[in-house]
């Protein structure tokens, strides 16, 4: 009997819990980045459907890039950083981690400029885990709950810091090494502050929501800010630089990098930005989801993941 019982719930909660909406299996992350493509170059994923390419883009195990008679480009290795040219009339297929030639030619591999793809398996790895869509709760206002990010680096450049909003209604305190800072509501999903200069070096920062100027609400753990020095700060420009040198309009490029040095409001912009402009390129996206949660801003996140989820190819 009590075998019986204990396999009927067993069942139950297995239903149960089929019914939740569960992460997806981790995608590998992308292999190589296809970049200074110029003349006809085209992509495919199984050899029968090609389409042109004429931007940068990231390519995973199973792609495949042909170029015409006029058509040349460079693959960017991901784990080596190195870089290798594409030559006219030629085939190249990502197989597992390594570019098999079909036809044609590709150059042997030499160093690439610009930290092109700095970080990027890691953090890709790690987005996956945020790509799955919860269930909505209904929220309480009279309960709100505010997360600030853990750390993140500012500097002149890049001086803003970002946190959830719960409407105009409500306005903040961001207090920096106990100095307090007033902050207006914001209508859209997150509040900006632009951070006035601070000492390089570490520092810690919390936010409090007011109501009619009373406090009723402040985040359940301080943040840190690690702000850049002028030469820190002009050594991040340089390397911008060299990206923007090899493509002014490779703004996921640049996005990685401020991501890889933890700039992370910045990156969450270009992100938004190329996907605004790229909605087809949807293999990229936890990348920004990452960002919305490192900031902590939950419903950006959830709404992004919703149009991870809804963009998938169907199995």
């Amino acid at each position: 009997m009590k075998s019986r019982l204990f396999a009927a719930l067993a069942l139950a909660v297995g239903l149960a819990l089929a019914c939740l909406p569960m992460p997806l299996l981790a995608a590998d992350p992308p292999v190589s980045l296809l970049m200074q493509v110029s003349g006809s170059v085209e992509h495919s994923r199984d050899g029968t459907t090609w389409k042109p390419v004429t931007r940068n883009k990231y390519l995973f195990a199973g792609d495949i890039i042909r170029t015409g008679a006029d058509g040349s480009a460079k693959l960017v290795d991901q784990a080596s950083n190195t870089a290798q040219s594409i030559s006219a009339n030629s085939q190249i297929e990502v197989a597992g981690a390594a570019l098999r030639v079909v036809a044609g030619k590709l150059s042997v591999p030499e160093p690439a400029s610009g930290d092109l793809v700095a970080g990027l398996g890691n953090r890709f790895a790690e987005a996956q885990r945020y790509t799955a869509v919860r269930r909505s709760v209904q929220k309480d206002v009279q309960a709100i709950k505010l997360r600030v990010v853990q750390q993140i680096t500012l500097s002149a450049t890049y001086p803003e810091l970002a946190w959830q909003s719960f409407g105009r209604q409500y306005s903040y305190v961001a207090t920096i090494d106990g100095v307090v800072h007033p902050v207006p509501g914001a209508d859209d999903e997150m509040v900006r502050f632009r951070v006035p200069d601070l000492s390089p070096g570490h520092h810690v920062f919390s936010v409090a929501v007011l109501d009619g100027g009373q406090k009723i609400a402040e985040s359940d753990k301080d943040g840190g800010i690690v702000w850049l020095s002028a030469a820190e700060d002009k050594v991040l420009a340089d390397q911008i630089a060299r990206i923007r040198a090899i493509n002014p309009k490779d703004d996921f490029s640049v996005a990685n990098q401020l991501d890889e040095k933890g700039v992370i409001v910045a990156a969450m912009d270009l992100y938004r930005k190329y996907f605004d402009e790229n909605k087809d390129d949807n293999e990229m996206r936890p990348l920004l989801i990452r960002a919305y949660n490192e900031l902590k801003l939950i419903d950006l996140k959830q709404r992004e993941a919703q149009v991870y989820n809804d963009r998938l190819p169907a199995n």
